[in-house]
């Protein structure tokens, strides 16, 4: 134990591997959800109900700025909440039961709301809304509650490394192998087409996410502190009280290029995540076995990237660890672009080998694909664990716990992000001149159009991926100045 004039502080604390499985359990919930929705709302909106891409894009980003606006609310709310069943779990399992019954709402339109463009797009937002609200309940307190389980410098990059990688196994085993499970083609009807598909996969992803969110809420929940009794940080009306709190994180600039790089390279991820989809169905072409593996090697790719993180957080301090993931997703980017989007590379080739047809596409396209996901893995659990550092620097200082207000803002961040590139994708999609499809059969697509989205998914991603770099390379804390953070009671 450490003391410090007035202040008492416990010595940084770890976790078992095994409590860390079990708080990764949740991340398979959120997973789900996120993934599942990010994947495929696009594609079911204007392929199955017919929407306008730039409607489809403004109905998921209206929910996603509700989000963002209620992200700080509940960070606070959950900081500062007294019960004997602590701060974080009460509102996990309510949050994370509302968000199960709102995923399967998502694919769930009633006739009746099928009637015009515009009660479709009334009826999404509406259901969408209702499951951020749940996300968010979700969310924010299992984050902060990962904060608390583990203290250290390394063992909070283990941490949200494992959670990183129980976030990439629920895509694989759900989003990705939904295209070969759900979404088969029959004769000239395209599966992304049929609106009973998407149904079909939301039962299955709504069941297995309320079971996640019970199995996280049980198996964690020894780690709930009765905070009945627990001291106030202030007197002041709650209002006043959340205003302060919000000032207080935003004016500290130990986070503050976090912040900013995270808003960054999630709108280039959202980007390139809500297009690629487009771009295996329309672009490249790819079968739905095809489309599992391309899918599928970005998820493998994800968790590749969190597992190595780990160890080059250790070798090269985070935010090195930061820089590199984020230049091999620009390297990755550019050169599918160089390979694809100028022709160099059809995407029908193929390599004939002993007599057998080897689709030379596929094999050059998946590994970059991956690749480019690969950095992402690596960056997002370091940055995780960086405001997970910058939370405890503020404990430290003025022994006030503030974990879901910090992680309520870096995933403010990233919801910004997100509602601004899902409206983005929509309006891009407009732009470049995709057609919807009236009906369930396929349609032709003029080629520059699907040259511009290529272009777009491939070299734009790259380049926004650059600039959140330029960010990141001015956050100022390394494992040295925790460490005397901790020996004097906060930085001088």
């Amino acid at each position: 134990m450490v003391i410090t004039g007035d202040m008492t502080f416990l010595p940084a604390k770890s976790c078992s591997f095994s409590h860390m499985l079990t708080y990764g359990v949740g991340e398979c919930a959120n997973s789900l959800v996120m993934n599942g929705v990010f994947g495929f709302a696009m594609i079911f909106f204007t392929k199955a109900l017919g929407l306008n891409p730039a409607w489809a894009g403004v109905a998921m980003s209206v929910s996603v700025i509700w989000e963002a606006i209620f992200e700080p609310i509940m960070g606070h709310i959950s900081d500062n909440t007294r019960s004997r069943w602590g701060r974080r779990h009460p509102y996990m399992i309510v949050g994370g039961m509302l968000m199960a019954v709102s995923s399967y709402m998502i694919w769930f339109v009633p006739e009746v709301f099928r009637s015009s463009p515009m009660s479709v797009l009334g009826y999404v937002i509406v259901v969408n809304l209702a499951l951020r609200t749940g996300l968010t309940m979700f969310f924010i307190p299992y984050m902060a509650l990962g904060f608390e389980m583990c203290s250290d410098y390394q063992g909070r990059a283990k941490l949200q490394s494992i959670r990183q990688i129980f976030n990439m196994a629920a895509n694989f085993a759900g989003p990705a192998m939904a295209w070969s499970i759900f979404f088969q083609d029959r004769g000239t009807v395209r599966g992304t087409t049929v609106a009973a598909n998407y149904l079909h996969m939301g039962s299955v992803f709504a069941i297995s996410t309320a079971v996640f969110v019970m199995v996280v809420v049980i198996f964690t929940f020894h780690w709930h502190e009765d905070t009945r009794h627990a001291a106030r940080e202030t007197k002041a009306g709650w209002i006043n009280g959340f205003l302060v709190d919000m000032k207080q994180i935003l004016r500290d600039p130990n986070p503050r290029w976090v912040f900013v790089f995270v808003f960054v390279v999630c709108a280039g991820m959202v980007l390139v995540s809500s297009l690629q989809i487009f771009v295996y169905d329309d672009y490249m072409k790819f079968s739905a076995f095809e489309k599992t593996i391309a899918h599928g090697g970005t998820m493998v790719g994800m968790a590749l990237g969190a597992f190595i993180s780990v160890g080059l957080a250790k070798k090269y301090d985070k935010r090195n660890t930061v820089l590199i993931g984020g230049l091999v997703s620009v390297a990755a980017s550019l050169m599918l672009g160089l390979l694809f989007v100028t022709g160099l590379v059809p995407h029908d080739a193929a390599w004939i080998v002993a007599g057998h047809a080897v689709p030379l596409a596929l094999c050059l396209f998946v590994p970059l694909h991956a690749a480019y996901w690969f950095g992402n893995g690596v960056m997002l659990p370091i940055a995780n664990a960086m405001m997970a550092d910058v939370s405890e620097i503020h404990q430290l200082q003025t022994g006030i716990k503030k974990d879901g207000g910090y992680s309520s803002v870096f995933s403010l961040s990233m919801r910004m992000a997100i509602s601004m590139s899902l409206m983005a994708s929509g309006y891009c999609l407009d732009f470049i001149g995709y057609k919807v499809p009236k009906n369930a059969e396929a349609v032709m697509q003029n080629p520059e159009a699907i040259w511009r989205l290529g272009a777009v998914t491939f070299v734009l991603g790259a380049f926004i991926c650059l600039l959140s770099l330029l960010a990141i390379r001015k956050y100022p804390l390394t494992r040295s100045l925790l460490e005397e953070a901790r020996r004097n009671g906060g930085l001088k």
